[in-house]
């Protein structure tokens, strides 16, 4: 009897400590909150810096995200280059060229050079380069195809994404560099400060200079792409290479006037001066004899 009831007694008591702890940690917590509640928000404060500096990192790095803009700006950074030749029928050339023109100007382009020849039966052959927006650049060659019968195309691309992203950084550098260096020179204290900051000065500014030039001629060659259509009527001669000779041009022609100041001296060699030491040799043996006569002769 006494066992059974033990058990329940036992049970009741522990239901009742559970209640009370229970009750004395919850009003633990909210005297804890009201008391440290600044506490806790000063430790978030302390902590959302090295959180910031945790996400720029982690986006510096590329894990988290990538601007959609810079991406596509860095993959327009494309020169284009292309040459088509058309062969046109009789009397076809001014026709043509007017074409060409006309198709430059629809698509917000600009002639750049042209040039234009006949030869004994009339027949005209010549070249004209325009250039137009880099968008643009597909719907000319389609354009430019239906003049006439296209003989050859050739379209060179070349990537400068990567020239360009450095030459932005070098630039930002200097201009950095510039600011420093003008601070530096408006605290100089002495003439020879000055000088001296002077000089560096103007030495990164000359090389903003120079970044600025090459910034602006790529913008300018990957904003724009060039176009050169040789026109060719029937029956007239293809149209020699235009524009400067190339390094490669001056190497060959070095070259032949080497192979010939070559083969001039074996010649030289090889024929002339056999014959030129035969004949100096027969000089000094005819020298002697007579030599040797003379005084056989004196004496008679």
């Amino acid at each position: 009897m006494r066992r059974t009831l033990l058990v329940p007694l036992v049970l009741l008591i522990a239901l009742l400590s559970g209640c009370a702890g229970s009750s004395g940690t919850e009003e633990a917590a909210e005297g804890g909150e009201a008391e440290g509640g600044g506490g806790a928000a000063a430790v978030a404060d302390e902590q959302a810096p090295a959180q910031a500096g945790a996400d720029s990192a982690e986006t510096a790095q590329g894990d988290v995200a990538v601007d959609p803009a810079l991406v596509a700006d860095i993959n327009t950074r494309i020169v284009r280059d292309g040459t088509m030749r058309v062969e046109l029928a009789e009397q076809g050339f001014d026709r043509a060229f007017d074409q060409v023109v006309a198709a430059a100007e629809r698509f917000g382009g600009t002639v750049l050079s042209s040039n234009a020849t006949s030869d004994d039966d009339n027949a005209t052959s010549g070249s004209v380069t325009v250039r137009v927006p880099a968008e643009d650049y597909d719907a000319l060659l389609t354009a430019v195809g239906r003049i006439g019968t296209v003989r050859n195309r050739e379209i060179t691309s070349e990537d400068v994404s990567a020239e360009f992203v450095d030459l932005e950084a070098r630039l930002r550098h200097n201009e950095a560099q510039e600011r420093f260096y003008l601070r530096l020179l408006d605290d100089a204290k002495d003439v020879e400060d000055a000088i001296a900051v002077q000089q560096r000065v103007e030495g990164i500014q000359q090389t903003i200079e120079q970044i600025t030039g090459r910034l602006r001629f790529l913008e300018d060659r990957t904003s724009f792409s060039r176009l050169t259509v040789e026109l060719l009527e029937v029956g007239a001669p293809a149209l020699q290479a235009q524009g400067r000779p190339s390094l490669a041009a001056y190497w060959a022609t070095a070259q032949d006037a080497l192979t010939t100041a070559v083969g001039a001296t074996l010649v030289v060699l090889t024929v002339v001066v056999p014959f030129a030491l035969l004949g100096l040799v027969i000089y000094v043996v005819v020298r002697r004899a007579t030599a040797a006569t003379r005084p056989t002769a004196s004496a008679g």
